[in-house]
């Protein structure tokens, strides 16, 4: 946020500190955060997915289900992940992005906590 000098101040007008209470971790909130993310990730693993098979199922055998991955042969297999190799620029990115950011707020989680009452 910017803040403007009020005119004819030499000094910006901020907003106080106070160092007697240190910001406190909403513990509901990192793991609301968590799970929007993990929420996303599926979101976006699941669209991938659509999309590969269904470039797999393209020209597939009658043999082959497409619920069944059992069935599918090569041909129908290598469809699939050349689908998923093509697009691993579109989705790769942003699922790294969350992955990184799941970590990351997990390790947060993973911070010892202080008692406000202590020594």
């Amino acid at each position: 946020m910017t803040h403007l000098k009020p005119r004819g101040s030499s000094v910006a007008n901020l907003p106080a500190k106070s160092c007697a209470h240190p910001p406190r971790l909403d513990l509901r909130s990192l793991h609301a955060a968590i799970a929007e993310r993990r929420r996303k990730l599926l979101d976006l693993e699941l669209a991938m997915v659509a999309k590969c098979e269904a470039q797999a199922a393209r020209g597939r055998a009658s043999t082959v289900q497409m619920h069944d991955r059992e069935t599918w042969d090569r041909s129908t297999w290598d469809r699939y992940l050349a689908a998923a190799a093509a697009l691993e620029g579109q989705y790769g990115p942003p699922m790294r992005r969350l992955l990184r950011e799941i970590d990351q707020l997990e390790r947060i989680l993973a911070l010892p906590v202080t008692s406000d009452t202590a020594g």
